[in-house]
């Protein structure tokens, strides 16, 4: 759900647009390069690292405060968090800068960069709605916990997280105390651990040696919640509100200030 799986490679939706966008914006330039304008590549390859770098400094100027204490993981990009209309704005200042100053880009400087815009932000609008327009809801399923309780997924009344993840998986294992934290930190929400297809040796055994409690742990051995949300590949990350329904999903490793707005969303 939400994402484009390539081999083992997942990429989220919104990811996958965009990466589209840089690359209808580079190959146009390469081609246009070609036929007797070789500068257009260049220009383009630098549109490109200005938008990206603009988007992700976007995101963490709106999330200073999480960033603040450990400045250097604003450069963990692939965690997601950018702000596209900044890297939009940025990339087409520089490029408009850029095509004042070199006549010969004037004409097709414009012609490119519409054309990345609309590769781009086409199928963001039209192929991938909302996820609260999904109608997706908690599945109706009942997992023990790690504590030897049960746990009813579609109890409703309160805002629920759902992480979908294994000990297998790094990306799952370094954001894991993120987790664990916004738990004890978000009174009123419940932040379900939803181990895929492991044994309870195992998860107890990873839990212990990394220190982290077993709340909130639950065990799908049979692989239920990834299947009935369709996930594509581990970690993934579903916000849904009181009433049970979907209203946001985040697929791969997530940032502090990232599971903060999926929580703020699910309130």
């Amino acid at each position: 759900m939400g994402a484009l799986t390539l081999g083992p490679l997942v990429l989220s939706l919104d990811r996958a647009y965009a990466a589209l966008g840089f690359v209808v914006l580079i190959v146009a330039a390469e081609i246009w390069a070609r036929r007797g304008r070789p500068e257009l590549a260049g220009w383009a390859w630098t549109v490109a690292m200005v938008t990206f770098v603009g988007a992700r400094l976007g995101f963490v100027l709106g999330n200073l405060g999480d960033y603040a204490a450990a400045p250097w993981t604003a450069l963990a990009f692939w965690q997601g968090g950018f702000a596209p209309w900044w890297g939009v704005a940025a990339g087409a200042a520089y490029g408009a800068v850029a095509a004042l100053r070199q006549p010969a880009l004037r004409r097709a400087a414009p012609a490119l960069g519409a054309a990345a815009l609309l590769a781009w932000w086409l199928p963001a609008g039209l192929l991938s709605p909302a996820a609260g327009d999904l109608g997706v809801a908690l599945p109706s399923l009942t997992l023990p916990a790690l504590d030897g309780t049960t746990v009813d997924l579609a109890a409703t009344g309160e805002p629920t997280i759902v992480n979908v993840w294994a000990t297998w998986c790094p990306p799952c294992r370094r954001e894991l105390p993120l987790l664990v934290t916004a738990a004890r930190e978000s009174p009123g929400v419940r932040v379900l651990l939803v181990n895929q297809r492991e044994a309870d040796g195992t998860v107890r055994a990873y839990l212990a040696g990394q220190g982290l409690p077993e709340d909130g742990v639950l065990l799908d051995r049979a692989g239920a919640v990834g299947r009935d949300l369709e996930v594509a590949g581990l970690p993934t990350t579903f916000a849904f509100d009181a009433r049970g329904q979907l209203v946001d999903v985040h697929v791969g490793e997530i940032s502090a200030p990232a599971l903060r707005g999926l929580i703020e969303r699910a309130r």
